[in-house]
């Protein structure tokens, strides 16, 4: 009787090992998606904190939403967040992460040609630096709300980063981008 609740607990230890290895060799095209499933069950602020991100508007582009948009124009959406410095409330900072997949990213060159640069079968990646004091949640100074503008602090199109702060119009041409493929 001992030997078979061993070789039972023995097999659950196995399959757990594999389905956690399995996950962790997974590339972020079907990790993120998980994660995110993973999150929206266990993290009693990720719904808060999303929810009121997803329905903020693109800069310079008043009547699109940023979740509308982002699960349009890319494969495979998924939204996660990352605890920077939190207390047990759930108040501090975080990280959200946009990221998508398999889209195309072309906006007009900066060196005054005629080019393009242009991501084909990119990932897209938008993070969001915020902070959330009860039910506050803020970018910056601005307060998030429906309705009104979030600017990421990063948009990372494969291996290529742009900053808000960046001198470069690459920033908002792929947010631009972005919104002509989400409808």
């Amino acid at each position: 009787m001992g030997n078979k609740i061993a070789r039972i607990i023995l097999g659950i230890v196995i399959a757990v090992a594999v389905i956690a290895g399995i996950y962790f060799v997974l590339p972020g095209q079907y990790k993120n998606p998980i994660t995110q499933t993973i999150q929206m069950k266990t993290n009693s602020n990720y719904n808060e904190i999303v929810d009121v991100l997803k329905k903020t508007t693109i800069p310079k582009n008043k009547e699109k939403e940023f979740g509308a948009v982002f699960e349009a124009a890319v494969g495979n959406p998924a939204w996660t967040i990352k605890e920077i410095s939190v207390d047990d409330a759930g108040n501090g900072a975080y990280d959200v992460y946009a990221d998508g997949y398999k889209t195309t990213i072309s906006v007009e060159s900066e060196d005054n040609s005629d080019g393009m640069v242009t991501h084909t079968n990119a990932h897209v990646r938008l993070i969001f630096h915020i902070t959330k004091n009860g039910k506050e949640i803020k970018i910056g100074d601005d307060v998030l709300e429906p309705g009104k503008s979030a600017y990421p602090a990063t948009i990372e199109v494969d291996e290529t980063t742009y900053n808000e702060s960046d001198e470069s119009t690459y920033y908002q041409k792929t947010l631009d981008c972005l919104v002509e493929l989400g409808g």
